[in-house]
């Protein structure tokens, strides 16, 4: 019969619980807080949950063995033995309350109280038998270690504080599992009446009732007569711990995006985080002089890609400007910062070597003109050169042979999410900064550059996968980029620097925004990546935003300050760099006539291989000193000279500025061959364009302006118009022409004999 009543009870227990009074299991679960660490464990800060509670949610494991038999002792010492409802308890209590007139004691067990947690009601006697029914569900479907790990994860702690992990935080600042025995009594005693302790406020009352249970756990011997003795001696905090703020920008992204996370370990290291943020603080005044109000600052380990430090702001607190945008993630226009992947690019396809020269001339686009940003045009410049001087002109020129587009994948697989739409979209003033990067994107991609081409995802929270693996460059194209910037001696190098004693050996590169609204600074080791940007977060242009001057004094004393707790190594050249002779003015493998050669670093079987043709012989005649060929050299005393041969584009802008060369010798004019070298190069008319007379305008105002490239030795410049000569002129000499509607042919000739023609469309 007992078996029979039991099954029935059970199967009453069992229909209730599923189909009439369903239990709320969902309320055994509450959204915890989130504390945000460092990668030591320091709490960096930390957020009230959704419902505004400080919960911290601790396993049974993690709690102090002092605290759970502290509980048990004086809650429920019973509680591993009974069903969930004592009812020896239940009745004394019912009579200690009749006695009282009153309700004094509950009864309760550990079960009890949290069914009554996740149902607070009145004490009534339904209530009660509500309660009841609850703790047999509960009993129903947990262990008791479960109910345990409940009961300490919902107890209240005074205020908005839940839970003993938060309780044991804002207290006393430690884990669970870190109590004494005074800290595991007061912990004890506070859910009893959480709403009548509050620290700094009836501390004698605080103290009487620690006591109390200190007592407790004595006669149960689960601290000895000693451990009583020095625990009444400890003090009770007076007021809670306020939690730190550290690294708030980060903390904060990262805690809103994992929301319902309790726990998120970064990789900040607060002490690197401190360092930058010293640094920062030392040049806000100077900034602000200068109507600057925002900077940001991101530092990598080159090797695990872990974020070390961010700063988002000047100042997180400063709402006039918009101290709580997170700088990092922005979208800025990067200036120049962008330029050495696009060389890096460059030497890895064989476009370019880093000592040979290209060209720094006015050149158009299809509308597009590109300018230096000083306004001063070379001539001809090394690679490496203009890369160090961030020449514009030969950035674009670069780009044109390497290809808008691969160039433009490459970043977008070198993780630049703000990339969007297509590389036509953005054209070739995205070479020079034409778009929006975020600084910690901007400062990954650096990293990779420092981690021998190799791309991975940067990270935050710690033990973060990367990702997959992408080789963007290759380890001797990242090499010489490293060796060209980390000279010093260049227009970027910051003026506050030039007589440090102590300037470390980085990689880097400055980028500054058109209209001056944003200053960038980039700069890596073999340990280290930092990205710095300067600017205001409203887009308000200053005079003095260049990354040279506002942006790089930060970033070399955030290296200065690193170096000094590791090894400053270097890069070890890779076996795929080289070393070779080049012609000194070319940049080129000597020719047969290059007169002296330099030393230059070169990628093995990459670099281009083909020899100077700058330096030429000439045969010239003895008596006159004119140029002979092989037409007219019969006869003539000959004697061979070498001379500089400039493509005509080079050669007519030499003549132009100024700029003197060892003169060619003007060819035989009796000779009846044609001269050698680069024919005549048209600069206007363009072949691209169609030219539209306007009737509201005189005809004398709306001429075509001609003008020409010639290589060297040609002395005159013929036009030549619908077959007819228009003009001789001199090499440089600039003439207009006064068109007609319809189609023309227009020929450029020079007296050695070369001639270039094109057609002239006329509207």
């Amino acid at each position: 019969m007992l078996a029979i009543g039991v099954a029935i009870s059970g199967a009453i227990v069992f229909i209730s619980d599923r189909w009439i009074f369903p239990f709320p299991y969902d309320r055994l679960y509450r959204m915890p807080a989130t504390f945000v660490y460092d990668r030591q464990g320091t709490l960096l800060r930390c957020f009230l949950s959704t419902d505004q509670f400080w919960r911290k949610p601790a396993k049974l494991e993690d709690i102090s063995p002092l605290l759970i038999q502290s509980v048990l002792a004086r809650e429920d010492r019973w509680f591993h033995y009974h069903p969930g409802v004592n009812l020896f308890s239940l009745v004394q209590a019912a009579v200690d309350n009749i006695r009282a007139g009153k309700i004094v004691r509950g009864g309760s067990t550990i079960t009890m109280q949290i069914a009554r947690m996740i149902e607070p009601k009145p004490r009534t006697i339904k209530s009660k038998i509500v309660e009841i029914l609850r703790t047999l569900q509960l009993e129903l479907h947990y262990s008791k270690d479960e109910l345990l790990t409940f009961y300490f994860n919902l107890a209240p702690y005074g205020g908005n504080i839940e839970g003993i992990g938060a309780a044991a935080y804002f207290y006393f600042g430690k884990s669970p599992g870190e109590l004494t025995p005074a800290q595991a009594a007061l912990l004890t005693a506070i859910p009893n009446s959480p709403n009548s302790f509050c620290p700094g406020e009836n501390m004698a009352d605080c103290y009487n009732l620690r006591d109390r249970v200190l007592g407790v756990m004595k006669s149960k011997h689960i601290i000895s007569q000693e451990q009583y003795a020095d625990a009444r001696l400890e003090e009770i905090p007076s007021r809670l711990i306020s939690p730190p703020l550290l690294a708030p920008h980060v903390t904060r992204d990262l805690a809103l995006a994992n929301p319902g996370r309790p726990e998120i370990v970064t990789t900040i290291d607060s002490h690197t985080q401190e360092i930058c943020e010293k640094i920062l603080n030392s040049h806000k005044a100077e900034l602000q002089m200068k109507n600057i109000h925002n900077a940001s600052v991101v530092v990598m380990d080159v090797k695990s890609g872990e974020v070390l430090a961010v700063i988002g702001s000047l100042d997180f607190f400063d709402e006039k400007h918009s101290g709580l945008i997170n700088g990092s993630m922005a979208g800025r226009s990067p200036g120049s910062a962008l330029k050495p992947f696009l060389y890096a690019l460059a030497f890895d396809r064989g476009v370019i070597s880093p000592s040979e020269f290209v060209e720094d001339l006015p050149v158009y686009y299809s509308g597009y003109s590109p300018q230096n940003y000083d306004d001063v045009y070379r001539g001809v410049v090394s690679a490496a050169d203009a890369l160090k001087m961030s020449l514009n002109v030969p950035a674009v020129n670069i780009c044109a042979r390497v290809g808008l587009k691969e160039y433009f994948g490459l970043l977008k697989r070198g993780g630049l999410t703000t990339l969007r739409g297509d590389y036509l979209d953005y054209g070739l003033p995205f070479v020079l900064g034409a778009c929006d990067i975020k600084l910690i994107e901007l400062t990954n991609l650096y990293r990779t550059l420092a981690n021998g081409g190799i791309y991975s995802r940067y990270r935050l929270i710690y033990g973060d996968d990367h990702g997959e693996y992408d080789t963007l460059f290759s380890e001797s194209s990242c090499y010489i980029l490293s060796e060209i910037l980390a000279d010093l001696a260049r227009p970027e190098f910051p003026s506050s620097w030039e007589f440090s004693d102590n300037i470390p050996r980085i990689a880097w590169k400055t980028g500054t925004s058109y209209g001056r609204r944003d200053a960038w600074s980039m700069g890596y080791n073999p340990k280290y990546v930092v990205g710095v940007w300067v600017g205001n977060f409203s887009g308000e242009p200053s005079p003095e935003l260049v990354g040279a001057e506002t942006a790089a004094p930060i970033l070399f004393d955030i290296f200065t300050s690193l170096n000094a707790k590791s090894k400053n190594n270097w890069f070890g050249q890779p076996h795929g760099v080289g070393i070779r002779e080049v012609c000194g003015v070319s940049g080129k493998p000597p020719g047969a006539y290059c007169p002296a050669t330099i030393e230059a670093l070169y990628i093995k079987d990459v670099s281009p291989v083909q020899s100077c043709e700058i330096h030429q012989p000439f045969m010239v005649d003895r008596k006159t000193g004119n140029a002979l060929c092989r037409f007219c050299s019969e006869g003539k005393q000959v004697e061979n000279m070498v001379c500089e041969r400039w493509p005509a584009e080079i050669s007519s802008w030499f003549e132009k500025s100024g700029v003197r060369l060892a003169d060619i010798p003007p060819h035989n004019p009796d000779c009846r061959g044609v001269s050698g070298g680069d024919r005549p190069i048209i600069n206007s008319p363009r072949p691209d364009v169609t030219y539209v007379l306007r009737d509201y305008l005189p005809a004398d105002q709306q001429g075509i302006l001609l003008d020409v490239s010639v290589a060297g030795g040609a002395s005159y410049v013929f036009w030549f118009i619908d077959d007819v000569l228009f003009k001789s002129v001199l090499p440089g000499e600039k003439i207009f022409y006064i068109p007609e509607i319809g189609h023309h042919s227009i020929v450029c000739s020079d007296d050695q004999g070369r001639s270039t023609a094109m057609e002239l469309i006329v509207n």
